[in-house]
């Protein structure tokens, strides 16, 4: 079967015309309307029963002019998940409402904009790329259910832009024991200091209200959290899209609409580098102190490097990045929460670098690729117990997650290999797949000795997984 024909069956599977193919995409002053339905489904070990699936609902929408210059967009972005027997709950995805304004003498992507985010703020966050990025939710406990609202305004000019934005939690006051309206502010700035160089800043301010701790010293404090982040960029030739790389981008509210960006080949050699740092100061409880109540500013980094080039057809892509343990428990915040890293705990650094490849076949709009990437998971030396089980070093899974290594037993490096493919039918549907292998040495597990006595043993560090998400535009 052809190319063009094996598209179209597809299409016509999925109920379009393949005249919806060629359509063009409505131009920004025209009104639009447009629903877009994708299933995600991964398992991380095809060995282990943890295979999962996820549905996610969006519609897009933008109005005709209401009045000079002013048009109101909207975005609605759910996830679909299952509850109870036969049931469904429904997560909000950081859906919003927009009003855009842009007088006439303006540039087309010129534009004062004023956004609010009603249940979920997390579009809002400190940071760009999203291995580095922090402040998408302003804490992971003491929060009252009701989500986090925020409001973005934003003026974009020919060369530089400027925005501040705010969210709004409700925490709970461990001294009061009641919740309370906490204000995160943020704002920054970019430009274009020449066709080719971008600089972007970034500050944040959050004041959290005081734990249950501080009361053992009689102290009312706020765990009060600064941050900056910084990013210069340069561009050259014709523009480098986003490869194809899930797992990295999971936690991001936009992943179901960065991977379907439309990438054009237009022959000729493109390239984009981007470095970028982050540095945040929280105020936390004092796990060293002698005495309690006591707090400390517990400084957290991170840093990373992209590199996009585009030649023709060939993509090659590198990312590298940096953070440190203060900074993956950043929204917490502190580990234990609320706590600042014991010194005994001696921190090491997360380490990562990737180096992968694409090619485009026009023909079938399909873009195979390949990824390699090394990574130096960040770990603790275990401060929970001086001796036994738990002394050896702590490996951070995620901000949530620690596994444990056999005393006396050092961290090891993970390699992945990962195959990619990106298949674009039209403006209709598309479909994303990566299969990739890991070996992980530090894959452990507990387990009771002939005596009883728990132990950590190793498992197998080899790893097989996958992930597929499918999406239809209608």
């Amino acid at each position: 079967m052809t190319p063009s024909l094996l598209a179209a069956s597809l299409i016509l599977a999925l109920g379009q015309t393949p005249e919806s193919v060629a359509t063009k995409a409505s131009p920004p002053d025209d009104a639009f309307l447009q629903a877009r339905l994708s299933l995600l489904a991964g398992d991380t070990d095809f060995g282990a029963p943890d295979a999962n699936t996820r549905f996610h609902v969006a519609l897009d929408a933008r109005t005709a002019e209401l009045t000079s210059g002013l048009r109101a967009e909207a975005a609605l972005s759910l996830f679909v998940n299952p509850s109870g027997f036969q049931g469904l709950a429904f997560q909000d995805n950081a859906s919003y409402f927009r009003l855009r304004y842009r007088p006439s003498s303006w540039a087309a992507h010129e534009s004062l904009s004023l956004t609010a985010f009603p249940v979920s703020s997390t579009r809002l966050h400190m940071g760009y790329e999203n291995p580095v990025v922090w402040g998408r939710q302003t804490t992971l406990i003491r929060r009252e259910e009701g989500g986090e609202p925020g409001m973005e305004l934003r003026l974009s000019r020919q060369r530089w832009e400027a925005f501040a934005a705010a969210k709004a939690p409700r925490l709970a006051n461990g001294l009061t024991l009641e919740h309370e309206r906490r204000l995160m502010f943020l704002a920054g700035a970019g430009l274009n200091l020449t066709r080719a160089f971008r600089a972007e800043i970034q500050a944040a301010h959050f004041g959290r209200p005081p734990s249950g701790a501080m009361s053992e010293g009689g102290k009312d404090l706020d765990l009060n959290t600064y941050g900056v982040s910084g990013r210069v960029q340069w561009r050259q030739g014709v523009p480098v899209g986003t490869n194809v790389d899930l797992a990295l981008y999971e936690g991001d509210p936009t992943f179901f609409e960065r991977f379907f960006a439309p990438e054009v080949y237009p022959g000729g050699f493109g390239a984009h580098l981007a470095l970028e740092g982050s540095f945040v100061s929280q105020r936390l409880l004092d796990a060293d102190a002698s005495e309690p109540g006591i707090t400390r500013r517990q400084p957290a980094h991170a840093a990373a490097l992209v590199a996009r080039f585009k030649w023709d057809l060939l993509r090659v892509h590198a990312l590298a990045y940096y953070k440190t343990p203060a900074f993956i428990f950043i929204d917490m915040p502190g580990f234990p929460p609320g706590l600042a890293l014991s010194n005994r705990m001696q921190p090491a650094a997360e380490r990562s670098a990737t180096l992968g490849a694409d090619y485009h076949l026009r023909a079938w709009g399909l873009t195979p690729g390949l990824l390699l990437r090394a990574t130096r998971p960040p770990s603790l030396t275990s401060a929970f117990a001086t001796s036994g089980v738990l002394s050896g070093h702590a490996i951070i899974r995620d901000n949530r997650l620690l596994t444990f290594l056999p005393e006396g037993e050092e961290p090891g490096l993970i390699l992945t290999t990962k195959a990619t493919a990106r298949w674009d039918l039209g403006e209709v549907a598309g479909v994303l797949a990566e299969v990739f292998y890991t070996r992980d040495p530090n894959r452990t597990r507990f387990e009771d000795d002939v005596t009883g006595t728990m132990r950590v043993v190793r498992e197998s560090p080899h790893m097989a997984g996958g992930n597929l998400l499918l999406q239809v535009r209608l």
